[in-house]
């Protein structure tokens, strides 16, 4: 009876393992495909705004959102490093780059010209946004240098109204002493 007893738990324990391990992996999946579904939306979301912006044809419609989606992809993975804001923004500037070589072969001449017009758009609203980022640093830099000054100021305040109470005991001493 103890033997069927333990058999019995001990499948019932394995059983409860294999079912907490698909609930706990269930939403890690999830969480991958969801951020999947993104990347393919933007991927998708930018070729359709370059196909009525830059007039593309159905084949170039295709090369296109290959190129889109192999950097949406990239940017995407870029965004996730967890690196800082200024560092991930650097990141995908150069993303877009290797983009805009690959793109420059599938579009012609006066759709390139186009793209690059936006492109540098976008870029100069980065750079304003790193050059935001490089301006709140160093203002936190001068706060904590200010911090640090008025705390250095006040340790040479206490030390120099020791000195003085000092000063002012040995005063009166020697007055007592005469």
């Amino acid at each position: 009876m103890k033997k069927k007893l333990f058999r019995n738990c001990h499948w019932f324990s394995l059983a409860v393992c294999l079912s907490s391990l698909l609930f706990c992996a269930n939403p890690i999946v999830a969480q991958n495909s969801l951020s999947e579904d993104v990347t393919v939306l933007n991927a998708k979301t930018e070729t359709d705004r370059y196909k009525s912006v830059l007039n593309l044809s159905d084949g170039k419609y295709k090369d296109v959102y290959d190129i889109n989606l192999k950097y949406a992809k990239e940017q995407s993975s870029i965004q996730n490093l967890g690196k800082s804001r200024k560092a991930t923004l650097n990141a995908i500037m150069n993303s877009d780059k290797k983009k805009a070589k690959e793109l420059k072969t599938v579009l012609d001449k006066d759709q390139y010209k186009e793209y690059s017009k936006w492109l540098k758009e976008e870029n100069e609203k980065r750079k304003v946004e790193i050059a935001s980022i490089d301006a709140k640093e160093k203002a936190a830099k001068a706060e904590l240098k200010a911090t640090k000054a008025k705390e250095k100021a006040e340790k040479a305040r206490e030390k120099a109204e020791k000195a003085r109470d000092k000063a002012n005991k040995a005063v009166n001493k020697h007055r007592e002493v005469r």
